[in-house]
């Protein structure tokens, strides 16, 4: 195996491990304040960002496979070319870069959509990712990794840690919805309630009759 591939399998590894620690976090703080408190459970989504970077700056900091650099400065070019074949499928290298420069910045937006628990998260995760695009996109052209340096990787970057950020913003506004709903009355509870005033009633006809016939 290259060493294209030992990359791409231990940034698989890297990534899974951050996803895991992420979701075991995400759950302890569904079920209620983390015993490390908000700032504990802060830092902890702020290694997993930081270990779901890893992969990404391992893949697009790599060697590339061309010999000169290229810099692709048109906005959507590259997707709009990519998009337009009809027959894009899993053997498209362009459609399979597309897709990954979105996919692999997904559990890094996720994990800082923790960090900053506002209502700004997403902004904030996205100006960060785009930034960070950036700086690595003007590495690969300083590095001459010999690949393209592209605008449209920053925007797919951004696209992708944006993503992750709004599932997670969806998923607590979910959570907290469910947990400032009272539990609606059982229909058993109801009628046993209505059962019980009833019978509350009838007893005290019988004794006011009892004291009156006295």
């Amino acid at each position: 195996m290259g060493t294209h591939g030992d990359d791409v399998l231990f940034s698989g590894c890297l990534t899974v491990l951050a996803v895991a620690i992420g979701a075991r976090q995400a759950r302890r703080e569904a079920k209620g304040p983390p015993s490390a408190g908000p700032a504990g459970g802060r830092a902890v989504f702020g290694l997993v960002a930081l270990l779901a970077l890893v992969p990404f700056l391992l893949i697009t900091l790599s060697h590339g496979y061309g010999t000169e650099n290229r810099i692709s400065a048109v906005p959507f070019r590259e997707i709009l070319d990519a998009s337009a074949h009809a027959d894009v499928d899993l053997s498209d290298v362009a459609a399979v870069n597309l897709i990954g420069n979105v996919l692999l910045l997904v559990p890094f937006g996720a994990a800082a959509a923790f960090v900053w628990p506002d209502r700004r998260r997403v902004l904030k995760t996205a100006l960060t990712a785009a930034a960070l695009s950036l700086t690595v996109e003007v590495a690969q052209y300083a590095l001459s990794l010999g690949r393209v340096t592209s605008v449209d990787d920053v925007l797919l970057n951004t696209a992708g840690a944006a993503l992750g950020a709004f599932l997670v913003r969806r998923w607590t506004r979910t959570r907290r919805t469910r947990r400032l709903t009272p539990p609606a009355p059982s229909a058993s509870g109801a009628g046993g309630r209505a059962g019980r005033g009833k019978g509350t009633e009838r007893e005290e006809r019988i004794g006011a009759g009892r004291r009156s016939g006295a």
